[in-house]
């Protein structure tokens, strides 16, 4: 363990409800967004600035979500979204706006990913100090 830190463990079980959806397919939207935020704008990690094997992460509303989110409400928690241009979910949940670039361990890596551990745990990785150590080093 490293010296002056104290480790914390948890075991978070989630029991939680999605609306009923047909099975996940890749919009034509999230492609272009992937491919928008990756290969063009070669944006990097948000959280540690790597520019490898970058995933993009939907941030403000997940796919699965779509058919139980309150879209008024959406419109009103994010007036920067640009609204003329929503027919359908996926507009927005698709969007560049609602996505993050993650590398592959800051997306879905025990101990490190957005998708493994509450976000005001996770999000300490982007401010950490060099010489701390987050968690076990990823396998």
């Amino acid at each position: 363990m490293p010296q002056n830190e104290h480790e914390f463990k948890e075991m978070i079980a989630i029991d939680i409800f999605y609306p009923d959806h047909p099975p996940r397919t890749e919009s034509k939207l999230f492609a272009q967004t992937k491919r928008h935020l990756v290969k063009v704008l070669d944006t990097p990690c948000w959280v540690c600035g790597v520019k490898d094997k970058r995933e993009v992460h939907h941030f403000h509303a997940e796919w699965a979500d779509a058919d139980g989110i309150d879209w008024d409400k959406m419109r009103v928690l994010h007036p920067n979204f640009p609204w003329s241009t929503f027919k359908e979910p996926s507009d927005f949940i698709d969007s560049e706006y609602n996505m993050m670039v993650l590398c592959e361990t800051h997306h879905r890596a025990k101990d490190r990913g957005i998708h493994m551990m509450p976000y005001p745990i996770w999000i300490m990785q982007r401010e950490q100090r060099a010489d701390f150590v987050f968690a076990s080093e990823v396998a």
